[in-house]
């Protein structure tokens, strides 16, 4: 339960909201893909997440874990936390992240003669079931941008537009070898919505992919290797020949992390720790609340200080523009994001700081991509087991992150417990 009640606070205070795909769209854009594959592209332009997953600037697919990495690596569905301890254990989290904080914003680095007003929202939704080394999870990421522009007074390319993304993930993940080598895949369903002003809605369409993912985690070893991919979809819009497109994604990653922390514990249960110091082959309850106090005994005392450095390289089918628009010839090569994040608690039980950079790719010919400083940080701040509700891990933190690049700001904050 108290990793229940922490993932809820850690993202529930952050709210419900949607993110967006599209900048602001030129006229007559919609005319023309009446009769081209359209595409929305989640996988182009700043990145989107959790605060941990913004301070380490995306750098995420080989250390996704819990709630935070169901979208990101289906594998992370079956890694066990240092502190759960029993053979059935759930959680769910709620995340969000607002952009469009500058005056002048550039969310989709259309340059700044272009970037008009707009605004981009991000929430995700998801629950993670596990039983032993089998995990389930499910996530429900929603994206949302709303632009306007000027000179979009004529046509039928209406004086704003709102561009509504949806992904649901839902995988199925397992342990082998005792949890060293965590193999995950499912499905990816797809919902996509163009809208004009006053809520008028111009075309929507679905489609449903596949995602697959592994990560190697060595027991006692301090790194991880780790890679997912997510297949490309297309779907058709309702009335007319037009399509949706979603493009492939993979995505290759490596951690390793320095210092007596362990990176890669062995997963071990109150009932294991019990039946070797009961008399009977069923523990009775005090001897597992014994074995309980036990582990977290352990995990207290466990080494504090760690420096955790994460890579990944993400690679995105090219031939397309960010948001809603006809495909571009011009991008038919892959599309390569490199990233890098650290993470490390510089000050035991009170302070944690992350910190990195990725690479925007340009979306279009005429533009160039963007470098991005990310950074954040966990501070722990003071006790409360929430009129005893909350057990063990009741210290909060409040978590704060930032992501900046040339005419673009994203920050988001998130209130949990400390562990």
């Amino acid at each position: 339960m108290a990793r229940v009640f922490d993932e809820w606070s850690d993202r529930a205070l952050a709210g419900v909201a949607a993110f967006v795909v599209a900048g602001s769209v030129a006229r007559g854009a919609w005319a023309q893909a009446q009769a081209q594959p359209m595409t929305f592209d989640p996988g182009h332009g700043p990145i989107s997440g959790s605060t941990r997953y913004v301070g380490m600037a995306g750098a995420f697919v080989a250390i996704a874990d819990d709630t935070e990495g169901v979208a990101i690596n289906p594998a992370a569905d079956a890694v066990r936390l240092p502190y759960s301890w029993h053979r059935w254990d759930f959680g769910f989290g709620l995340d969000v992240a607002i952009g469009a904080w500058l005056p002048k914003n550039d969310i989709y680095n259309q340059g700044s003669s272009n970037a008009g007003k707009s605004s981009a929202l991000f929430g995700s939704l998801a629950v993670v079931v596990n039983y032993d080394q089998l995990g389930f999870g499910l996530a429900a990421e929603a994206q949302r941008n709303a632009a306007t522009q000027a000179d979009q007074t004529q046509g039928i390319t209406p004086t704003s537009l709102s561009a509504n993304f949806g992904v649901m993930h839902a995988s199925l993940a397992y342990g082998y070898l005792d949890g060293q080598l965590l193999i995950g895949a499912g499905p990816r369903l797809v919902g996509a919505s163009l809208g004009g002003s006053a809520g008028s809605g111009l075309f929507g369409a679905a489609g449903v992919g596949y995602e697959g993912g592994f990560i190697v985690k060595p027991i006692a070893s301090p790194y991880r290797l780790a890679a997912a991919v997510k297949s490309p979809i297309d779907a058709t819009v309702p009335g007319n020949s037009s399509t949706v497109h979603v493009p492939w994604e993979l995505a290759f990653g490596a951690a390793y992390q320095f210092g007596d922390r362990p990176l890669n514990p062995r997963f071990v249960t109150a009932e294991q720790v019990a039946r070797q110091r009961s008399e009977t082959s069923e523990p009775s309850k005090a001897e597992l609340k014994a074995a309980e106090d036990e582990l977290f005994d352990r995990y207290e005392k466990r080494e504090r200080f760690y420096l955790l450095v994460s890579s990944e390289l993400a690679v995105v089918q090219g031939n397309s523009q960010a948001g809603v628009g006809p495909q571009d010839a011009s991008r038919a090569a892959p599309i390569l994001s490199p990233r890098l994040g650290l993470e490390s608690e510089v000050i035991p039980h009170i302070l944690k700081l992350r910190g990195g950079s990725y690479y925007e790719p340009a979306l279009t010919g005429q533009m160039s991509g963007r470098v991005h400083g990310t950074g954040g940080f966990d501070v722990r701040l003071f006790e409360w087991n929430v009129f005893g509700l909350i057990k063990r891990f009741d210290y909060w933190k409040l978590s704060v992150a930032a992501d900046a690049a040339r005419s673009y700001l994203n920050t988001s904050f998130t209130v949990g417990f400390w562990h």
